[in-house]
């Protein structure tokens, strides 16, 4: 302590000369919050973008200042935004042309689109070979088909070549009848004419239905699958999306049977196969549910199979 005494006043002066220099180095020095306290850092986010179900994107624009979360919790959040279910292209959403992809075959690409192998030959002018190449658009509008003038018969045996590495597919002849050909209403009441047997003992987990082309049987991996009917494998792959694993079997000109998540494939296209044969083996479907899911289509349309398959 200092005093110090002027015109009749005393004024005393306290020094608190460390406490100064302290303050000083402190200053000095940049300070650094503990790990546990780091963690409750704020921060300034940008906004979030956000797909609706509709299709429209949103902006939702966090609180300008939020606590940040944890890795984990940051991952698990966008897994549950971003799992989609998985289904073959419906009526409402699709697109009215298909880029042809390695491995397509015209059946696939029919399958895909819930459409007639012969009148999407007929609608793109496919011409004998039938060639089509890997990025060639093909159109999936089928509204005009019954204007498209008539073509020479000939042989449906070879119809829907996979696409091979040198981009072409031999897609082979396309039988039409005089007048053209249009898609019509299919009878689910009426008898095919040919003997059909079930592709798995299973029980049926999901019936013919609204969302559900055919019908779910229940199986464990690695049970078999057996082909339907006699027939000609036409397409034997995994590039149809929410299928997985899929076989499609050529009946006639008219009937195709399908066989989808498959843990194992036994059959290749091309092959002639009867009915009774495996033809592949049960796998899981997207949730991890053992099943076959089946389908069977007359003319491109998907009916019910139980009116076809025997009663057990």
């Amino acid at each position: 302590m200092f005093y110090f005494s002027t015109s009749g006043y005393q004024i005393r002066f306290s020094c608190g000369v460390s406490l100064m220099l302290l303050l000083l180095v402190a200053c000095g020095n940049n300070y650094q919050a503990p790990v546990d306290e780091q963690s409750e850092r704020l921060l300034i986010g940008n906004p979030i973008i956000v797909a609706s179900s509709q299709g429209d994107t949103s902006f939702d624009a966090p609180q300008s200042r939020a606590r940040v979360a944890s890795s984990s919790t940051a991952r698990a959040s966008v897994a549950a935004m971003t799992t989609p279910g998985l289904r073959h292209a419906s009526s409402e959403t699709r697109s009215l042309s298909h880029r042809v992809r390695l491995g397509d075959t015209l059946y696939s690409i029919a399958f895909e689109y819930d459409l007639d192998a012969r009148n999407l030959a007929i609608a793109n002018n496919l011409s004998p070979p039938y060639t089509i190449f890997i990025e060639q658009q093909l159109n999936l509008d089928l509204s005009r088909i019954s204007n498209i003038a008539p073509r020479a018969a000939a042989d449906t045996s070879n119809l829907g070549a996979a696409v091979r590495n040198n981009s072409v597919a031999q897609a082979q002849a396309v039988r039409v009848r005089s007048g053209g050909v249009s898609r019509q209403a299919i009878d689910n009441s009426r008898s095919p004419d040919r003997d059909w047997q079930w592709p798995h003992t299973g029980r049926v987990l999901r019936a013919f239905q609204a969302g559900n082309k055919g019908i779910d049987i229940g199986g464990r991996p690695g049970d078999p699958v057996w082909a339907a009917s006699d027939g000609e494998v036409v397409y034997s792959g995994n590039g149809i999306q929410g299928t997985g694993n899929l076989i499609i079997i050529r009946h006639g000109d008219s009937y195709l049977s399908a066989y989808a998540h498959n843990s194992v494939m036994l059959v290749s296209k091309g092959s002639r196969v009867t009915a009774g044969d495996k033809i592949a083996e049960i796998g899981e479907n997207s949730t991890g549910v053992p099943m076959l899911h089946f389908e069977i289509r007359v003319d491109g349309n998907s009916v019910n199979p139980i009116r076809f398959l025997p009663k057990r």
